[in-house]
């Protein structure tokens, strides 16, 4: 038996009257101590913890790396109850938050796992044996870096703080980071193409996606809303509006690299296009199953794409599926799971072919095409190459890192950051250590006395 944990699949704030769903992730019963924690994994809330981790400055400037393992004081830890589960904690308790997050992260390398055929071992192994996740409500992101998954909040203008520990999407696309560097590791410096980048958030975003496919709840909901007409929007191809970056990270857009060629900002943006490819893949794979259990006509998988490019087929489109959808619902569901299942085992595939010096977008189609041969045949040959093709991708390439888009890439982040990498900084003198002790003793006594009032 499985440790049991409640999650929420939409967060609270993008959806008032969402619940936390019960669900049961692969840790033995009994396994997992307080934090949560096992052996590859644990949660902490620091007291006093003001900076992120990645590279920071000092009191005078100077720049340093800033790593795990946290040291100082933290909050209590969420404990399990006498059986070794956690769904006993209710949103409004102490401890929820971290438990949530767990599982989140847990239930994310689940289902990945699976498709990989093995368990994650971390980039970071040779320096750390857990990943420290860390909570740091006050900070605006998320990030997935050498040693630690860091999570904060959203703060919006009416001032709402907005948890990221309580958001899915925001957790599952940072372990999709994690995902990519463990198997594939660093790029060597002066080997990383602007690709790479945008590959990075695109398969994160996927691996977000595939996995609250494993919800039934998701399931349902999006056929419930569709009928199965996937390019109708729902919220399987709308991602969180909550993302550290405030926006919509839409897998079905029109996005292609022509419009990238002569350089990009930020690669979020320059990630849509290949997310908006594989989404398109997952779709054309659900239709295609569709039809072969007789579900929809030909007629009808073909009238759907192309009403993706001409509206006025669009009515025409949904009467059909909303007709299909009442004669055998449970069909759909088959289908959909079918298709799901074939796009992830497809893209963990891709992942063990691919390497991290000089990947582009080209190598993920040219590897995407020969597993398809290989598992089977080719059957989805042409539906792979159309849709790449239809977005430039393998064809056209992004053009240069352009100025404006620094404060939203992660190009300097702290996610490629090595322990070596400290070679390259400065020297902080005597002076500055001892000031950047002193300010950190006094944020450790503020930040305590604060969470000790509340």
């Amino acid at each position: 038996m499985g440790t049991r944990f409640r999650l929420f699949v939409q967060p609270p704030f993008e959806h008032a009257r969402t619940s936390p769903e019960t669900i049961e992730v692969s840790s033995p019963l009994g396994s997992l101590a307080a934090g949560p924690a096992d052996r590859l994994m644990f949660v902490v809330e620091p007291v006093g913890k003001t900076r992120p981790y990645g590279v920071n400055r000092g009191p005078l400037g100077t720049p340093y790396i800033y790593l795990p393992p946290w040291t100082g004081k933290i909050l209590e830890p969420a404990v399990p109850d006498e059986y070794g589960n956690f769904d006993y904690l209710q949103p409004s308790m102490p401890g929820f938050e971290a438990a949530h997050v767990f599982g989140c992260v847990r239930f994310t390398l689940d289902v990945w796992e699976r498709y990989l055929g093995q368990s994650l071992v971390w980039h970071f192994r040779d320096h750390f044996d857990r990943m420290e996740i860390s909570i740091l409500p006050q900070w605006n992101n998320a990030q997935y870096g050498y040693g630690f998954l860091e999570v904060g909040s959203q703060f919006e203008k009416d001032g709402r703080i907005l948890p990221f520990t309580l958001d899915f999407d925001v957790i599952a696309h940072e372990v999709g980071h994690a995902i990519i560097f463990s198997v594939l590791g660093v790029p060597r410096p002066g080997t990383e193409y602007p690709e790479y980048l945008g590959f990075q958030e695109a398969f994160s975003d996927c691996v977000s996606l595939i996995a609250a496919m494993h919800f039934p709840s998701v399931i349902d909901n999006v056929l419930e809303e569709t009928r199965g007409n996937l390019y109708r929007a729902n919220s399987l191809s709308r991602f969180s509006e909550f993302s550290p970056h405030r926006q919509i990270r839409s897998a079905s857009n029109k996005r292609t690299m022509a419009e990238f060629a002569h350089g990009w900002k930020d690669e979020h943006e320059l990630s849509q296009p290949l997310t908006g490819a594989m989404f398109d893949i997952l779709v054309d794979i659900f239709h295609e199953s569709l039809v072969e259990r007789g579900l929809i006509s030909r007629a009808v998988e073909d009238l759907a794409d192309i009403a993706e490019f001409d509206p006025t087929a669009e009515a025409r489109v949904q009467n059909a599926f909303d007709r299909a959808f009442v004669r055998n619902s449970d069909g759909f569901v088959e289908a959909l799971l079918d298709a799901r299942d074939i796009v992830g085992s497809y893209m963990a595939e891709t992942l063990w072919t691919l390497a991290a010096d000089f990947l582009d977008y080209g190598d993920v189609v040219s590897a995407m095409l020969a597993i398809d041969q290989a598992e089977s045949g080719g059957q989805f040959n042409g539906i792979i190459s159309r849709n790449f093709r239809r977005r430039g991708i393998g064809e056209v390439h992004a053009g240069t890192h352009l100025k404006g888009g620094e404060r939203r890439s992660h190009v300097f982040s702290a996610r490629t950051l090595l322990p070596i990498d400290y070679l390259e900084f400065p020297k902080m003198d005597y002076r500055e250590k001892l000031l950047l002790s002193r300010l950190v003793s006094v944020n450790n006594q503020i930040d305590g006395g604060k969470r000790g009032r509340q």
